[in-house]
């Protein structure tokens, strides 16, 4: 019976064999880390140049407040709907969630302005001045992106914001996540902006206006050309409302 051969393994072929496997291995970790550098380059490099410029007073403002409004340059709409609204504020969250469609109905109307007055008068509801940086975050937002005029992404931002409200007496969001809900809604070259403060002054001195204002009672404090609106009269009662303003 013949016996069948057996094949010799040289012991150099295999070393050069194993040597040759791990360095095409190592190679392949080498390009998988050099990929994962350059895809955080990429997107770091989008808010490595700051878009906010260097004033600590921001220059989109209206009154201190964003303005919505499709009324044309220059003029003044009859009927102005301001909110005063804090981020870290209940109340404000659930009247967006309620009035937030008939905002959007009456901004289509260029004889309305909405204007959105932030403030932080809430910094005592968390241990890191969450509504000051939020506000702030807000601001770096509206810098950033509506220099021409257009707020789509800050209104996206501003949706955001209540959307992820965090939980009262808690530390709020961090810096981090304020960063991360402004590049979701399109905001590039605002890392600078929220992480080192730049309209922190701006802030507390707005806030400081408003709440030593003697009719402030709280937020949100929603007012029609000036006169103060109960929000028990729903989304219909603010449409109404603001149609008989520019009625007028």
């Amino acid at each position: 019976m013949a016996q069948k051969s057996r094949t010799v393994v040289n012991p150099r072929e295999a070393e050069r064999r194993r040597s040759l496997m791990y360095k095409i291995g190592a190679l392949i970790v080498l390009i998988i880390i050099a990929g994962g550098v350059t895809y955080w380059a990429v997107n770091n490099n989008k808010d490595s140049e700051s878009t906010t410029g260097g004033s600590a007073t921001p220059t989109v403002m209206t009154n201190d407040a964003v303005r919505i409004t499709k009324a044309p340059k220059g003029t003044e709409p009859k009927a102005v709907v301001n909110i005063v609204e804090d981020f870290q504020c209940p109340a404000c969250q659930s009247f967006e969630q309620s009035f937030g469609g008939a905002l959007n109905e009456l901004a289509q109307n260029p004889q309305v302005a909405i204007d959105y007055h932030p403030i932080a008068f809430l910094d005592r509801m968390s241990s890191t001045n969450y509504s000051s940086r939020a506000m702030n975050a807000s601001v770096c937002v509206a810098e950033s992106t509506a220099k021409e005029g257009d707020w789509t992404k800050w209104l996206t931002f501003h949706n955001a914001l209540f959307a992820q409200q965090p939980s009262e007496g808690g530390s709020g969001l961090p810096d981090s996540d304020l960063i991360r809900i402004a590049r979701d809604a399109g905001a590039e070259g605002i890392t600078d902006c929220i992480n080192n403060n730049q309209f922190g002054q701006w802030v507390a001195k707005v806030t400081g206006d408003v709440t030593k204002n003697p009719d402030f009672q709280g937020t949100p404090w929603v007012r029609i050309n000036g006169e103060t609106f109960n929000a028990q009269g729903g989304p219909e009662g603010l449409i109404q409302a603001v149609n008989a303003a520019v009625a007028k």
